[in-house]
């Protein structure tokens, strides 16, 4: 490959990641659970949407992500990996968290009734302990979360990465690689990942804590691992009707033997028990089946193999920044409706992607804002493969 040449399938895979976690934000003001703007009226049925949604899709991001750090180190140095990855994360995450972060804390204080400042005197309050639990480390950062979580990524996963390339890496790859050359054995990746999930998940800590931390960690991981070998390659896209039979196999097992339920109690009080063994060597089966089926039909599409348009491509991080916001300052009028969920939401969910789609352009088409965005032309490529996906390599 090429320096600065693209797989064209994992461009278009996170342009719809980015799209699916737009639909899910829409959806979380009518679900069961809490969120920062909700509907008085809600939806066991949506609900059930969210936990499907929520199962693999924000894995599905991670994984994009390693197989984008693979792509970026094939041709950069370490030292250029990082200092990529700080410049393509941290300079957004900043800005954002900055700029994007006091409104929706404004929204959600004044919908729950928790304030009656103005928004200068809630931005006050906001900027005046910013500290918050590890792993994020940082208070308050409502969607942006998934960009501290890869800032770690990538300090924690290079070690990872360069004995992967080592001899001793290249001798397990190699391993891994020659296990999955038969039909269905990419799906028993999920094997060696079920302790290390049922260790950590159920460890104390706040949202987006160590336990979430590490399941995340390692879909990110194994997205690098898939991307460095073609036999790896080669077996998610012969297993992408498996790897769906066995996701939906393992969500609907679930919710017959009442994972809702479950979780509902779970996140409430979480703890080891025979019923979490059970659920979350579930979730893990069902997570990896689905990211074998998407990855799989991506690379099966042909339409997927085709160069993502540069506006596109360019709008992606910026998108997913503005995304949130715009959701919920539009959540926060619609909710108070006296309407039905369906047409609250038949206004919530276009308008809120019109607005932010038109941020997003604006933002990645302005010279100098747009890299504060996340934005950046990659040097010696081609514009049709200049990105600024929001896990691009």
């Amino acid at each position: 490959m090429a320096k600065g040449e693209r797989l064209s399938f994992l461009d278009w895979l996170r342009v719809l990641a980015v799209v699916g976690v737009f639909v899910f934000h829409t959806l979380r003001p009518f679900d069961d659970g809490d969120w920062h703007v909700k509907n008085a009226e809600t939806s066991e049925g949506i609900s059930v949407g969210i936990a499907f949604l929520g199962l693999w899709g924000l894995a599905f991001f991670f994984l994009l992500s390693g197989a984008g750090a693979w792509l970026a180190l094939r041709w950069r140095s370490a030292t250029g990996f990082l200092r990529e990855r700080l410049l393509r994360l941290l300079v957004p995450l900043i800005v954002a968290y900055v700029l994007l972060s006091p409104p929706q804390y404004f929204i959600e204080e004044h919908h729950k009734g928790r304030s009656d400042n103005s928004f200068l005197g809630d931005v006050k309050v906001f900027f005046s302990d910013l500290r918050g639990d590890p792993p994020l480390w940082l208070r308050d950062t409502y969607h942006l979360w998934f960009l501290v979580y890869l800032l770690q990524f990538a300090l924690l996963g290079l070690p990872v990465f360069l004995w992967l390339r080592g001899p001793q890496g290249r001798r397990l790859v190699d391993w891994i690689a020659e296990g999955c050359e038969r039909r269905g054995r990419i799906l028993l990746l999920a094997v060696p990942l079920v302790p290390v999930h049922l260790l950590f998940q159920a460890a104390p800590g706040p949202d987006h804590g160590w336990g979430e931390f590490v399941f995340f960690f390692d879909f990110f991981v194994v997205g690098f691992l898939i991307l460095s070998d073609d036999r790896l390659i080669a077996a998610v896209r012969r297993n992408a009707v498996p790897g769906l039979a066995m996701g939906l196999g393992a969500f609907v097992i679930g919710l017959v033997t009442g994972i809702m339920d479950f979780l509902d109690a779970w996140w409430e009080d979480p703890g080891y028990s025979w019923p979490y063994v059970w659920y979350f060597t579930l979730i893990t089966f069902a997570v990896w089946g689905w990211l074998v089926a998407a990855l799989g039909f991506g690379l099966r599409l042909p339409a997927f193999q085709r160069p993502l348009p540069v506006p596109l491509a360019r709008a992606a991080m910026p998108f997913f920044l503005v995304h949130q916001p715009v959701i919920l300052l539009i959540a926060y009028y619609v909710v108070g409706w006296n309407a039905s969920i369906l047409t609250k939401y038949a206004v919530l969910m276009p308008t809120a992607f019109l607005l932010s789609a038109v941020l997003a352009w604006l933002l990645s088409a302005l010279p100098g804002v747009s890299m504060l965005f996340g934005v950046k032309r990659q040097p010696g490529t081609t514009p049709a493969r200049a990105t600024g996906g929001v896990s691009g390599s």
